[in-house]
Parts: C-alpha cells; sequence; structure tokens
C-alpha cells in the first residue's frame, strides 16, 4: 500500500435483475480479474452494494457507480489519502477544484443541493455531496460500518457517512473530474425530496433508538449469491 494503489479485484454485483445484465458482464473483457455476485430477489442500490463490500478483500474497498460517471482515474488523487491511512475518501461533485465536464439541468442542480442541505442539517455532518457514487473505505473501517446499515437503496450513501461520522471515523471530501453521462434516469422533484426526507428521518431516528449500536451480517438475512467468474 506504501508504494502505492493497486486495483486488485473488480465485484460487480447484480441485484436480481431480469434483463440480461449478467450475461453481457459474463462476456465481457476485463483489465483486472473479475467477479459477478448475483441473488434472485431485487433489495436496491444500497444493498447490492453493501454485498459487495461485504466480498471484498483488499486493504481498501471501493464502490463506483455503474454509469462509470466518475472514472477511475480519480484514484489518482485518493491514494495520496489512502497511503495516509484515512479510512474515509468520498468523491464530492459540489467542492472547489471538482470539474464537471458535461453540465447537469437545472432542476438536477437544484435537487442536488436541497437534498445536500436536508442531509447535513438533519444528520449533523458537514459533507457537501452524500450521493456522490465514488467512495473509498480501509477494510477494517467498512467491515464495522457496512454490516450496520439499514437503507437498502439511495439513503444508503447518506447512512454510511452518517454512521461513520458517528463512530469517529474520520471522513475526508475530496473534489473529482466526472461527467453527467446517464440518460435513462428520471427526474421527479416531488418525489425525490419525499424520498430524501424519508431516508433522512429513518436514518436519524435509527441513530437516536441505538439502531446502529451493534450489528454484524451474523445478525441479518443474506441472500443466497452465486458467484460467476467473468473473462
Amino acid at each position: 500500500m506504501k508504494k502505492g494503489v493497486v486495483l486488485s479485484k473488480i465485484i460487480f454485483v447484480d441485484d436480481g435483475s431480469t434483463d440480461n445484465t449478467v450475461k453481457i458482464l459474463k462476456n465481457s473483457t476485463f483489465k483486472f480479474p473479475a467477479e459477478i455476485r448475483t441473488y434472485k430477489q431485487n433489495r436496491g442500490r444500497g444493498f447490492a452494494v453493501k454485498m459487495g463490500v461485504r466480498e471484498a478483500e483488499s486493504d481498501y474497498v471501493m464502490y463506483i457507480d455503474g454509469d462509470y460517471s466518475i472514472p477511475l482515474e480519480n484514484l489518482k488523487t485518493f491514494s495520496k489519502y489512502m497511503q495516509k491511512d484515512i479510512p474515509v475518501i468520498i468523491g464530492s461533485k459540489k467542492i472547489k477544484g471538482t470539474k464537471c465536464l458535461v453540465k447537469r439541468s437545472f432542476l438536477r442542480e437544484l435537487i442536488g443541493t436541497g437534498h445536500t442541505v436536508i442531509f447535513s442539517k438533519i444528520l449533523g455532518v458537514s459533507i457537501k455531496d452524500f450521493q456522490g457514487g465514488f467512495k473509498v473505505f480501509s477494510r477494517p473501517v467498512a467491515q464495522i460500518i457496512f454490516p450496520k446499515l439499514r437503507q437498502e437503496r439511495w439513503g444508503m450513501d447518506a447512512e454510511l457517512i452518517y454512521v461513520a461520522n458517528k463512530m469517529g471515523f474520520e471522513v475526508k471530501e475530496l473534489p473529482i473530474i466526472w461527467s453527467n453521462v446517464s440518460k435513462s434516469s428520471k427526474v421527479n422533484l416531488i418525489r425525490d425530496i419525499l424520498r430524501a426526507l424519508k431516508d433522512v428521518f429513518e436514518i436519524r431516528f435509527a441513530g437516536i433508538k441505538g439502531k446502529y449500536a451493534s450489528k454484524t451480517y451474523a445478525e441479518q438475512f443474506i441472500p443466497k449469491i452465486r458467484i460467476i467468474p467473468a473473462i
């Protein structure tokens, strides 16, 4: 680790998809060793990330969004802090130094800003970008944080930052180079605001009730996961 960051394995998690995702991945060629983890029941993005992190064996664990809007080249900046043993490093689209190659719509910017304000105030965490899909964790810290997570969909990103902060782990927010490449996701202002409010209050109440105090993988349901080697 002290000599630099080496990408040891890519883990793809198929969250109970009914399309050709597994077939496409299975027949794809990758520069690095890759495996596919798949299970039958759809549980949500957050749960899929949690299952992928559970299987990781490297010194540091990273997850990224499938649309690759934040490329791996950003790791060059992250590696400096990984070598300093920073336990939680998150890529931010909303801090000084960030470069967006393709601008988002005004509506998306508005929702993103509102989301940050809501989550920061209610969770008491001074982070500019909770939802960024480029986060890195030291493996020992990931093994502590991820089993505690309760949010199975989009609230997971904010929840893991809240839990990390609550447990006293240092969280470093870094600027990134990114592009808004997704064409399929649909923005619904009312729906997204209500969903964010629901998630943030669930996280806060879980914290107040001590739901994050003790949680291991052995205490929860884990689906039967099939492992498929990729080419």
